[in-house]
């Protein structure tokens, strides 16, 4: 067997560490098809995917990021080469969300460890759209109950609108001084066309951010020089294939059907411990009413007797016969790392509409110490009846992003 980095993004062919989108020769023969896993039906066709570049490492130089799945990069100063940046970001988060979903098809721990947690009461309450949302009631639903129904809601949507925003840290998070992007995404998974923009600042005062926008398979972008709308011509591939990061919440997808939705919520269900549903309460928050429930995704040990965390909601797909690499399943998080997620719910639909994240820490194992987890991932929620049409913005269309109680860690 090979020897894995410790994140297990990395593994040592004998002379230089390479990343498991390229499966090592004992996982799968050049030529051979992929190996099933425990449970699988039938294995999926191989995927043909682009050579990928190596990475290069200077002289005093770690062979492999200490970052977890997906981590904030820290670019030089935007400036005038950001498409470039852009650019590598893009790249970094391609090969390493491959390389999730081969590690996912390697690793042994995608059979269910432990007692199963098991389905709430039969008759555990709820509250279903349309019935009124008071504080009283919201009190005598069954939390996990309730949380599966949004969960179901939330998956049987055909289209959701996401816009997304990653930091690397609390402080990065609170003061957005560093860095940041945020995406618009939303996904029609039936046609599997997409609407995308993204917009990239230094900091949230900034006055000269990049701004992109996907008109077909072309990319536009503001130039800050022209003041006006040009085609980018140091493009790369998010208009053309549907990228990675921005089309989910790293819980659930939309765009299933029912049954799909109920064989993933039992999925997770029989991971002990790994979902943990806090009452859901009223919220007031600048003249609105949410509904606000915590969420906690911990980390579980597996029959590897390893653990694994955000890997478990991305093998939910598995169960239902999709190729989380097809899908782009959009996932920020470590796949040992668990995920507390703050829900903020309309009250009417009983949807989300925003949601904090923040990474759960993933425990100490076989003997090596606890893995401090700092992600933190903002999500804004809307549920177009249509895929969006993308229209140039008279002016640069500089994307926001925004949370109910503000920008503090929860």
């Amino acid at each position: 067997m090979p020897t894995y980095s410790d994140d297990g993004q990395w593994w040592w062919d004998g002379r230089a560490w390479q990343p498991v989108t390229q499966q090592p020769p004992q996982q799968q023969p050049y030529g051979g098809q992929p190996q099933q896993y425990p449970g699988q039906q039938q294995p999926y066709a191989p995927q043909q995917h682009q050579p990928q570049p190596q990475p290069q490492y200077g002289a005093g130089q770690p062979p492999y990021p200490q970052q977890g799945f997906y981590q904030p990069q820290q670019p030089p100063k935007k400036s005038r080469k950001l498409p470039l940046v852009i650019a590598g970001v893009v790249a970094l988060v391609l090969v390493i969300s491959v390389g999730g979903v081969v590690l996912w098809k390697q690793t042994s721990s995608d059979e269910p460890g432990g007692t199963a947690a098991g389905a709430p009461p039969k008759d555990a309450k709820i509250i279903e759209p349309g019935q009124p949302v008071t504080e009283q009631a919201l009190s005598e639903v069954n939390p996990q109950a309730f949380h599966e129904s949004v969960m179901k809601r939330q998956m049987t949507t055909p289209i959701g609108r996401l816009k997304t925003a990653v930091f690397g840290n609390a402080q990065e998070f609170a003061g957005r001084s560093s860095f940041f992007v945020i995406t618009d995404m939303a996904v029609d998974r039936k046609s599997g066309t997409y609407y995308y923009a993204k917009s990239a600042m230094d900091s949230a005062n900034d006055d000269d951010p990049s701004n992109n926008l996907c008109m077909g398979p072309n990319e536009w972008r503001w130039s800050n020089y022209s003041k006006k709308w040009e085609p980018n011509r140091a493009a790369g591939t998010d208009c053309k294939r549907l990228p990675f990061q921005g089309g989910g919440d790293s819980i659930v997808s939309t765009g299933l059907n029912a049954e799909q939705a109920d064989k993933v919520v039992a999925y997770y269900r029989t991971y002990k411990g790994f979902v943990n549903a806090a009452q859901p309460t009223l919220l007031n928050a600048g003249g609105k009413t949410y509904v606000r429930q915590v969420v906690d995704f911990k980390p579980s040990v597996l029959s590897d007797d390893n653990y694994w965390g955000s890997a478990i909601l991305m093998w939910g797909l598995r169960e239902i016969g999709i190729n989380p690499a097809d899908w782009r399943w959009s996932n920020p998080f470590n796949l040992t790392e668990g995920i507390h997620m703050v829900y903020y719910l309309d009250t009417q639909t009983l949807l989300p509409v925003a949601a904090f994240q923040s990474g759960i820490d993933t425990p100490a194992q076989n003997g090596e110490p606890a893995t401090k987890r700092e992600t933190i991932q903002v999500v804004n929620y809307s549920y177009p009846p249509a895929l969006p049409k993308p229209t140039l913005p008279k002016g640069p269309g500089t994307l926001t992003i925004s949370l109910p109680e503000g920008w503090k860690v929860q």
